[in-house]
């Protein structure tokens, strides 16, 4: 990847930094050339990039031999503008935001024959009302504001499009990162028949923010194709996993729900291994010109046309259904509250099942079709574990002995110990290293605690609880000291210091008394809720595919690293009976196919993957079995002893699948080839323990 060289920006340490700050990550013209010519970028008589950066996009168009009459590009970075409009003196290189309406009406046109764009990766956080003064990216609210004030000068839509695009703009979730409104402005630009040319994120396939992007492509595109990079190889700098996507404008459709049953668009996936030093396909052989990503076009669109296969080690493409698309977004859409105020509604939003494309595609090579259903609908609900805010200080490692913990800190708090009581100490499981040989956790291993303060406070502060003194009691002395301690040390940076009740996730633990509820002070954890204290547990990030684990009788605290699961209780299911499908070749298939690849090739497992979870039908006998084998499955460490248990776990869920042993092995095939496919990714990168989130 190629990237342009530029002067730090006022207030960073490093290029490296104010490239992160800005989420800038150029490129590369062999990249961009192959985006380029899937979107035939040499028939656009105008083509756009509202966050140009240095020109990447916007040059590649021309080097596969685009000619527009006219090519515009927008940065908000002057030092990238500047590099941009000395590289590409035909073009209009606007400074400015590109979701300022101010910026966007300096533009020749609003209506465009190409809007091809890398929009940048940056976290909602990074562009929140608290970011520092110097930092040049707009709020996340004035982004908002600006679209919809952008909104009736675009020509590219009418008046019923616009109207939709104010709900969707006002509907997006305010956690997404800066790409979905980007993906909106985008999309708004390209007039009918024109063409979007997208670098994203490979979460935009998985991630329930970005459902409201799949809409926006059903409702006014036509996909044509999307791009994996196989091995993670595009942004070396950035721990993402890239795709390129390249759709039609068509004429808004009457409903997002309207699809042709044939539909499909043109999946690639393109090995490392295809890279040269010029392009990222200059390896795949293909007979043509001097133009190998225009030849490379000319084919994937013979693909696309034929519905055809292509397997080699370099490349593999395959047509996917929208069908199946389109039902996988309405799992997502059916829960968002902007679905039902765009006017979605009816019969085919209540279904909220998720089914990857490699388990569509087993379930029709086995000839069977079963029915589905959520965890929720069979009483199991989905969450994840405590979300700390300041785990150096709430956790602790610690030993038993003679009915006292000792407690010893880390981070801004390393050197001090404590000696506490079971009553303000609970077992906690941290991070995956954690996690015990077998199936089980319980507090007799646990080497984390928890700090449990919610039932008492420093001495200092009794006097302030007034009335409700009775309600808590003086905290030991020992753990006094911590609290104090943790008072007085800086939780941020040497840069940017901070105290530990500032922190976003501990300010909110912070109330003063009111209606008759006692205050409650910064070091006292939320209540914990069942989604803390869970049946079931499954790590977050990982570099195979996630075991879940059993946590006995609900003992253990459970950290934010990792998903949860616990049975409801009218719900037919048993916590046995949960670990011991979550532990089947069907769930680990599941898994492995529906969870979001980070750029290191580690495997994200979030609630909202699992609330989508299909979960076959079983009767009562098959639960019973389940129960009885998920009990015997927590009290095994050896896996000599455990496949014979997961051999009678995967007989009961193929019966009620509906598939026989051959069945079984292909989906543990499945699974494994995924696994296979992350290791190779970039290395450097690593699918380490995603450690502390706090």
């Amino acid at each position: 990847m190629k990237q342009s060289h530029q002067p730090p920006l006022a207030g960073c340490a490093s290029e490296a930094e104010r490239r992160k700050r800005l989420g800038q990550y150029f490129t590369g013209a062999g990249l961009g050339r192959v985006l380029a010519a899937l979107a035939q970028a040499e028939k656009a008589e105008s083509i756009v990039d509202p966050m140009a950066g240095t020109g990447d996009l916007l040059a590649a168009c021309l080097e596969i031999g685009a000619a527009p009459a006219s090519i515009a590009g927008i940065e908000i970075d002057r030092v990238a503008r500047d590099a941009c409009a000395n590289r590409l003196p035909q073009a209009d290189c606007i400074l400015g935001s590109a979701f300022d309406p101010d910026t966007i009406s300096r533009l020749r046109k609003t209506d465009w024959d190409l809007v091809i764009g890398n929009p940048p990766y940056v976290r909602y956080q990074s562009f929140s009302e608290k970011a520092a003064v110097e930092h040049v990216l707009p709020t996340a609210t004035q982004i908002r504001t600006g679209l919809l004030r952008a909104l009736p000068n675009l020509s590219a839509l009418d008046a019923e499009d616009k109207r939709l695009f104010a709900h969707l703009i006002s509907g997006y979730s305010g956690l997404s990162d800066l790409a979905v409104p980007s993906w909106i402005l985008c999309a708004s630009l390209v007039k009918t028949g024109g063409r979007l040319a997208l670098v994203v994120p490979e979460a935009w396939l998985t991630r329930d923010y970005a459902t409201i992007v799949h809409y926006l492509l059903f409702r006014w595109f036509e996909i044509e194709f999307i791009v994996e990079d196989e091995h993670a190889s595009w942004f070396d700098d950035a721990q993402v996993k890239t795709t390129l996507i390249v759709a039609r404008r068509v004429k808004r459709r009457a409903s997002a729900l309207v699809r042709a049953d044939s539909s499909t668009y043109c999946h690639i996936l393109i090995s490392s291994a295809a890279a040269s030093t010029e392009s990222p396909i200059g390896r795949i052989g293909l007979a043509g010109g001097s133009n190998p990503e225009r030849d490379f076009a000319k084919q994937a669109r013979s693909w696309r046309r034929d519905g055809a296969r292509h397997l080699s080690g370099l490349v593999r493409a395959r047509p996917v259904s929208l069908k199946l698309a389109y039902r996988n977004m309405v799992a997502a859409a059916s829960r968002q509250k902007w679905f039902a105020v765009i006017g979605e509604t009816g019969s085919q939003v209540s279904q909220s099942i998720h089914v990857s494309y490699e388990i569509d595609d087993w379930l029709a090579r086995q000839g069977i079709a079963p029915s589905f259903a959520t965890f929720e609908s069979h009483g199991v609900a989905v969450g994840q574990g405590l979300r700390t805010g300041a785990n150096s200080f709430f956790y602790a490692d610690g030993a038993r002995s003679s009915g006292r913990i000792m407690l010893s800190f880390s981070g801004p708090l390393a050197g001090l110990t404590a000696w506490v009581p079971d009553s303000v100490a609970r077992p906690v499981i941290r991070r995956q290293s954690e996690l015990p040989a077998g199936f089980a956790v319980s507090p007799e291993f646990a080497t984390g605690w928890a700090l449990d303060l919610r039932q008492h406070v420093l001495p200092e502060d009794l006097g302030e609880t007034g009335m409700f003194s009775s309600v808590y009691e003086c905290m030991p002395e020992s753990i006094a000291a911590v609290v104090r301690a943790a008072g007085r040390a800086n939780f941020g940076t040497d840069t940017k210091p901070q105290k530990v009740w500032d922190l976003t996730a501990v300010s909110p633990n912070i109330r003063p008394a009111a209606r008759g509820m006692p205050p409650r002070h910064w070091y006292m954890l939320p209540d914990f809720v069942a989604r803390h204290l869970p049946d079931i547990l499954l790590a977050r990030v990982n570099s195979s595919t996630p075991r879940a684990y059993l946590n006995k009788a609900r003992q253990c605290l459970i950290d934010a690293n990792f998903s949860t699961m616990w049975t409801l209780p009218l719900s037919k299911w048993s916590a046995e009976a949960l670990l011991a499908f979550m532990n089947s070749a069907w769930a680990q298939a599941v898994i492995e196919t529906s969870g979001a690849v980070m750029g290191g090739g580690a495997l994200k497992v979030e609630a909202t993957h699992l609330r989508r979870f299909p979960v076959p039908a079983f009767d009562e006998e098959q639960l019973c079995k389940l129960s009885r084998y998920g009990d015997e499955l927590a009290v095994m460490d050896k896996y000599t002893e455990v496949e014979t248990v997961l051999n009678n776990i995967n007989a009961v869920v193929g019966e009620a699948v509906g598939c026989d042993r051959e069945g079984i092995k292909e989906l543990q095939r499945i699974a494994r080839a995924g696994q296979e496919r992350r290791s190779k990714h970039n290395t450097k990168k690593g699918a380490r323990d995603c450690g502390e989130i706090c």
